[in-house]
């Protein structure tokens, strides 16, 4: 690609559709999968989306520090597909913007388009923690292959499992 970030005084992010932060119909679709009906498997696609997210948007900010518009692009693509594919339009259109740009070769004001997709994804990961803590509130163990790790352990305030 080999293209470059341009700085811009203000970046605006109005051109978006308006949209929910999450579809949960699609959660319920993917719940009812032949051989997935069950809660916990929406519980492990929500852990796997959080931690595949973090992972970009970690991506998504060294990009930025490295003026590498190569990876804004692989990082706001693979965003774009998760968070599509688990019902998140808001955030999957502010990636398909920045993605687009990132595949023209360059990128008006990385770092703004950054800090809009992370704080969509805030507002999309308070909704999934909630999802999942509101299975756990309801008394359903949250078993989701594996015990809750790292981010959403600190979240959900989940004691480790020995």
């Amino acid at each position: 690609m080999g293209g470059q970030i341009v700085a811009a005084d203000e970046f605006n992010g109005t051109d978006l559709v308006s949209a929910e932060v999450l579809d949960c119909s699609i959660l319920q679709i993917l719940g009812q999968l032949p051989g997935k009906r069950h809660p916990e498997f929406v519980d492990s696609i929500i852990t796997l989306f959080i931690e595949t997210a973090l992972t970009l948007l970690a991506d998504l900010t060294d990009g930025v520090a490295k003026n590498d518009v190569t990876a804004l692009h692989h990082a706001s693509h693979a965003l774009k597909s998760c968070s599509a594919t688990i019902g998140a339009g808001a955030l999957s259109a502010r990636c398909d913007e920045l993605e687009q740009a990132a595949r023209a070769g360059s990128v008006l004001d990385a770092h703004s388009r950054v800090e809009a997709i992370t704080l969509e994804y805030r507002r999309l990961e308070a909704t999934l923690i909630g999802r999942l803590a509101t299975r756990r509130a309801a008394g359903q163990r949250d078993q989701i292959g594996s015990p809750v790790t790292g981010h959403l352990r600190a979240v959900l305030a989940v004691p480790a499992r020995k």
